[in-house]
Parts: structure tokens; sequence; C-alpha cells
């Protein structure tokens, strides 16, 4: 599982961030000051920190500057991969984005931001930072899915999904014949709209149908749906 550092000091925002990162599948350690980020990156090996600038204690410039130079002890940092660093703050001119990437960010979003813009620049950061994420995957029949990167595959071709019709799939590749009962997978959606129609469940199981095959989940009529692993 990646494991991720956030450091926000603004309560509601770091609280209601750090539980939506966990529902996509990470493992997020969340700490409110630059001292407390470097006590934390000392102890612990992340794959990627979310790095808020305007931070009690120790600046967040200063924290990227001491990541960089690797002043914190030196078996913390992956020898293989450079840990990724995604600025989020709500410093939104120029020369300050241009300074944070000069520093050493490996991006740079600026609040308030769509959670879905997120997770979608956390993935794209870990692909090409942490290609070794891609070996853990779910496969069922021809299809693989790769959840730390958010990458699915049918045989050779990468197919593209929603963040919705990931949030109804993923479990399900998981746990191969378990029954999902449509409110179930209304509950993964609710932390993308707050208003879940009657036939929103099926509609986005229809277009994963369209996309992986039209028996790729099975309904089970009155109960919910499935994904059937196939017998060797």
């Amino acid at each position: 599982m990646i494991k991720l550092l956030f450091v926000e000091d603004d309560p509601m925002i770091g609280e209601s961030t750090q539980i939506l990162l966990q529902h996509e599948g990470f493992n997020v350690d969340w700490v409110r000051s630059g001292l407390a980020a470097m006590d934390a990156l000392a102890r612990h090996d992340y794959q990627l920190v979310l790095l808020d600038l305007g931070l009690p204690e120790l600046e967040g410039m200063e924290v990227l500057r001491r990541i960089r130079n690797d002043s914190i002890r030196s078996d913390s940092i992956h020898s293989d991969s450079q840990i990724a660093v995604l600025i989020i703050t709500a410093r939104d001119t120029l020369k300050d984005r241009v300074r944070g990437l000069n520093q050493g960010a490996d991006d740079y979003l600026v609040k308030p931001y769509d959670f879905e813009e997120l997770i979608a620049r956390i993935h794209a950061l870990l692909r090409r930072t942490s290609p070794a994420a891609m070996q853990d995957y779910y496969q069922i029949g021809g299809i693989r899915l790769y959840p730390a990167t958010h990458r699915l595959f049918k045989g050779e071709q990468e197919i593209e999904l929603s963040n919705k019709e990931w949030a109804i799939l993923e479990p399900m590749m998981m746990h191969p014949h378990q029954i999902f009962s449509k409110s179930h997978l209304e509950q993964k959606l609710y932390d993308w709209q707050s208003d879940v129609s009657s036939n929103t469940i099926e509609v986005y199981i229809h277009h994963l149908r369209q996309k992986l095959g039209k028996d790729f989940i099975r309904t089970v009529r009155g109960i919910g749906y499935c994904i059937d692993q196939p017998s060797d």
C-alpha cells in the first residue's frame, strides 16, 4: 500500500482530506507542523509528501529544502526512487509556483482544489516516481487493476475510468464472488457526489460493462452485483 505524508495545519482540511485519501486506499499520516513532518520523515518511508507551505514551527519551503538536501537521516530516503512532493497551498502567484518547483517540488496545486484533481495528480506522480507500485495488482480473467496508481488494463490495453466508475469497480475486483448490494455501492459514491439518484449504480455498471465486457459484472437479481473469478 502506498504510504503518504500529509502536512497540513488546518484541522478541517486535514481531517477531511485524510479520510478521503484513506477511502482511495492510501496509508496516510497527517501532521500539522513542519517539525512534525521532519520527525515523521525521519521515522517512516513515504512515497509521496503532500506539503502545505504556511506551516507553524518550520515553514513548508524549508521542509522541502531539507527533503531535497537529505538532511534527515539518510536511510529514510528511498534509494531507488526519490520521494515525490506535491505542494498544496493557497499561495497562487507565479513567483510562488516557480519558487516551489525550482526548490524541488514535483507538482504544485493551489487551494481551494477539487479532490478529483488532487487524486489525479497523486496518481500521475506515483506513476513517475514509484514504478514498483505497479507490481501490486488484482487480476480477474484478462482484467488487471492496480489500486496504488489507479490504472486498469484489459489485456495490454489501458482502460480509462472515471473516479466514480473506479469507486464501484475496485472493491468488486478486490473481492471476487462477493455480492455487493446497490446500497453498498451507493455508499462508495457519496464522497464524489452528495445526491445519488435511484438509477446511478445501474448507469455506472452499464458503463463498466461497455468497457470491460457485458458479462464481466454479474447481476444477482434482487440482491446486487458481483464479479466472478474464472476457474482455472
